[in-house]
């Protein structure tokens, strides 16, 4: 009787060892497996990302087709302090991204200097001070009037914000700062063609944005679990 409590008592022991087995080996590949899902879903993002036209590129083909700088276009400054909720503040850091944009490319010192200090508070608000810091806030100080200087330094910045963001897995977040750049530098390009309706080149430039369009959709539709992010997915 003795031996077969042992034998049982061992086998029992070899079956619990076996389960722990299976059961770490499936935990295992769900984490392959999750892996996996992340990475594809980030190769699609960058896909995305890289076929959406940046605000530089939209208002520097906006200067080349004769395009003025006009006041009223972007966004007031004043309203910033009107976005509370994330989806608020971050379509909104995209808005005036593109802004400033807008204000670099015509080389207007004075609303630059407005549409930084937009972007540098948005940026505390969303909780991304560490990139916009005092350090990048010089440099553009420093390059203020060289419009070439001025764009790469935006760009990297924006980038690098980008790339925070992934780390810090908020892509919804970063999801929403390309699409309001992208919102705005339609709009500005919109608000041109009318003053100007002449303009074949600015108005083909439009109508290609429906082919970004389709990929501004996808990069929301990751994101559409995301508070806000269903109604934004349903107004584009």
């Amino acid at each position: 009787m003795k031996k077969i409590l042992i034998a049982i008592s061992v086998m029992l022991f070899l079956s619990s060892c076996e389960d722990e087995k299976k059961a770490s080996n499936l935990e295992v590949d769900k984490l392959i497996e999750s892996n996996k899902k992340q990475e594809e879903r980030t190769e699609k993002i960058e896909n995305i990302i890289y076929n959406i036209p940046s605000p530089t590129e939209t208002v520097s083909i906006l200067k080349r087709a004769g395009a003025k700088y006009v006041f009223d276009f972007p966004n007031d400054p004043l309203k910033i302090d009107n976005y509370q909720t994330t989806a608020q503040k971050g379509l909104n850091m995209g808005v005036y991204g593109a802004d400033l944009t807008y204000a670099t490319v015509f080389n207007k010192t004075t609303e630059t200097s407005f549409y930084l200090t937009c972007v540098t508070k948005m940026g505390k608000k969303l909780n991304v001070e560490s990139i916009f810091n005092e350090s990048v806030n010089e440099r553009i100080q420093d390059n203020v009037d060289n419009r070439d200087s001025m764009q790469v330094i935006i760009n990297e910045t924006f980038w690098e914000l980008d790339a925070y963001l992934k780390e810090q897995e908020r892509e919804n977040v970063s999801a929403l700062i390309i699409v309001g750049g992208w919102i705005e530098s339609l709009y500005i390009a919109t608000q041109f063609v009318k003053l100007n309706p002449e303009n074949t080149e600015m108005k083909q430039r439009i109508a290609e944005q429906k082919y970004s369009l389709k990929n501004l959709m996808g990069l929301v539709n990751s994101s559409k679990n995301k508070a806000g992010m269903e109604e934004i997915y349903s107004s584009l």
